[in-house]
């Protein structure tokens, strides 16, 4: 019961930085769900293996036990491998300076069992929360596993066998299991935190879209007709059968005109919006219909002069809606070809199956975004454009939130811009 106890204390230096973490970094932009903060992951593992260390639960054959790894380990899944090396390294100062020295044996061990972390770590964000879990029952055995052959070598060397079969192995046996529980603990925690700040950021757009989808049908339908009969009366005033018209007026003509389908075209922006909440759903083949809409955006791209590059695995099947699921992939092909150079422009396209997700990437070279503007994207009424609304990406955001999927922008200045989009694959066709 002592040792459960102290325990339980290990538990505190380990949980209180992840909530702690999530006050100072993950609440604090709600609108959007901010990127991994590697630097505050590591000096949070580093301070709460530090404590476990400075104070430990116990010792079995001069070994100090404990928690102190399992911040190591989260460290090395969520951080990657620098931010788990640089906590692995301060936990081993800190270490060196409290007892002097250490076993040999650990110097053996440790390696050895934060191996298999770091092999995690490439696809752990990949992971469903329930593979998380699992995974992490898998480390904490693993750890247990390599301790206790190292125990028993050491019982070799220095003891007689029995003594670590007689008077250790309970001892060992419930450290173990507290760590493997603790360790599910402490990814459940974070994956709880996370799943909480992204549904804040979720609610926070759900919530700019419902005001201006309210806003959309309340004005669009009343401003649509007095502009078709505006547009109706310039083309008579501007009839080519009046002899006398200066040959200004055509150039009138044409920019009154123009700017009147501007207006058209932002109202059914609108329209569109104020739409979001009717949807047929059905199976649809994702592969087919991205290669037709990259073929009915080539005329476009031809006339920017950027070419389209395809790499689409066959037969990708979602649960959707098929025209407006048309609507994201032609919005986002059309964003690519204006953002790519009009010289030596290129497009690529990729569409596979990962984990159960359908993922497509839409690559262009053109001038890239920062981070500030990034996290901009979809909001209604911020563009990048010269002439345009920002709310073909409003209306794209909304229609994959809606389909239970993601986007995801990575880009920088002068070095292009990849977007993400994951949908669930349908798993009725199996």
């Amino acid at each position: 019961m002592e040792m459960f106890k102290d325990f339980l204390l290990h538990v505190s230096f380990i949980l209180f930085p992840i909530f702690l973490y999530h006050a100072l970094w993950l609440s604090r932009t709600p609108a959007h769900f901010p990127k991994t903060n590697k630097l505050l992951i590591t000096v949070f593992a580093s301070i709460s293996s530090a404590l476990c260390i400075m104070y430990p639960v116990g010792s079995i054959l001069d070994l100090q036990t404990g928690l102190q790894s399992i911040p190591l380990v989260l460290a090395i899944l969520y951080g990657g491998y620098m931010a788990g090396i640089v906590a692995i390294l301060i936990s081993i100062i800190v270490k060196f300076v409290m007892y002097g020295s250490f076993l040999w044996i650990g110097l053996i061990v440790v390696p050895i069992y934060f191996f298999i972390p770091f092999l995690f770590y490439r696809k752990w964000h990949q992971y469903s929360k329930p593979n998380k879990l699992f995974y992490g029952v898998l480390i904490g055995l693993s750890k247990g596993f390599f301790i206790y052959i190292g125990l028993f070598v050491v019982s070799l060397m220095a003891y007689s066998p029995a003594f670590i079969m007689q008077q250790k192995l309970l001892e060992l046996f419930f450290s173990t299991l507290y760590y493997i529980f603790f360790l599910v603990l402490s990814i459940y925690s974070i994956e709880f935190v996370k799943e909480n700040a992204e549904m804040r950021s979720q609610l926070v757009q759900s919530e700019k879209l419902t005001i201006v989808s309210e806003l959309a049908a309340s004005v669009a339908h009343e401003v649509r007709n007095p502009l078709t009969v505006v547009r109706g009366f310039i083309q008579l005033l501007f009839s080519s059968d009046n002899t006398k018209e200066p040959p200004a007026n055509k150039d009138y003509k044409n920019l009154v005109l123009s700017e009147l389908d501007r207006a058209q075209d932002i109202i059914t922006s609108y329209l569109d919006i104020a739409k979001q909440n009717y949807y047929q759903i059905e199976s649809l083949n994702l592969s087919k219909l991205l290669e037709e809409c990259a073929s009915l955006m080539t005329s476009y791209a031809n006339f920017k002069s950027v070419t389209i590059h395809q790499s689409i695995e066959p037969d990708l099947y979602i649960q959707g809606d098929v025209t407006k699921i048309k609507q994201v992939m032609i919005n986002l092909i059309k964003n690519a070809i204006e953002a790519a150079p009009e010289h030596e422009g290129k497009i690529e396209l990729f569409a596979s199956k990962e984990n159960h997700k359908i993922c497509l990437y839409f690559v262009d070279n053109g001038v890239g975004m920062t981070e500030s503007q990034m996290k901009k994207l979809g909001e209604p009424y911020y563009t990048l454009k010269n002439k345009g609304t920002g709310l073909g990406l409003t209306v794209t955001f909304s229609i994959i939130e809606n389909h239970h999927g993601t986007i995801r922008f990575k880009s920088s200045l002068q070095s292009g811009t990849t977007v993400t989009v994951k949908f669930p694959e349908d798993t009725r066709r199996k």
